[in-house]
C-alpha cells in the first residue's frame, strides 16, 4: 500500500495500520527507507526556521542549511538506531519476544507518520519563532509520536 495512505490511516487507525505493516513482513530495507524519509521531511521542516534565523542574523542561509543537513540526514538516523536499541534492551528485560527488526519498524514508522505535524512545528517556528505556540505544537508532535510507538507495540501484540 502507499506510504501516504498508510500515514493517513495511522492517524485514525494506528493499531490496524501497524498490524498490516507487521503482516506484510518487516524488512530492514523498508525500515531504513521509513527512517530516511522521516529524516528528509524533518530537514525540510527546518527550512522556515533557518530562513528566519539567516534573515535576522544577516548571514547566508546555505551555511545554516548545511549544518541542518548534516545533523538530520547523517546523525539523526544514528540516534534513532540507538533509541531503538535501548528500547529493544528494555523489551528484553521485561521478557518480550519482540525482534529488533520489529522495534525498528515501530519507532521508524512512528517518526515518519508524525512528520506532518513536524512540518507544522517548522512553520510555526519559522513564522512566529520559539514562543508559546511553538512549544504547544512541539508537545502535540511529541505526544503523537509516543502514541504511535505505543500503538505499534499494541499492533505487534495482536
Amino acid at each position: 500500500m502507499s506510504v501516504v495512505i498508510n500515514i493517513s490511516k495511522t492517524y485514525y487507525k494506528p493499531i490496524q495500520t501497524y498490524s498490516k505493516l507487521f503482516a506484510s513482513g518487516a524488512s530492514e530495507k523498508e525500515n531504513l527507507a521509513y527512517l530516511v524519509g522521516g529524516c528528509f521531511i524533518s530537514f525540510v521542516a527546518e527550512w522556515p526556521a533557518q530562513a528566519r534565523l539567516a534573515f535576522t542574523n544577516q548571514q547566508p542561509v546555505d551555511e545554516l542549511m548545511g549544518a541542518i543537513l548534516l545533523s538530520n540526514l547523517f546523525l539523526l538516523p544514528l540516534i534513532f538506531y540507538l533509541i531503538s536499541m535501548i528500547v529493544y534492551f528494555f523489551a528484553k528485560i521485561f521478557r518480550s519476544d519482540i525482534l529488533g527488526l520489529e522495534v525498528r519498524l515501530i519507532i521508524f514508522w512512528a517518526y515518519l507518520a508524525a512528520t506532518p505535524i513536524l512540518l507544522l512545528v517548522g512553520l510555526v517556528e519559522g513564522f512566529l519563532g520559539k514562543n508559546f505556540q511553538y512549544f504547544i505544537i512541539s508537545g502535540v508532535w511529541l505526544s503523537v509520536f509516543l502514541a504511535f510507538i505505543y500503538s505499534g507495540f499494541k499492533g505487534r501484540s495482536r
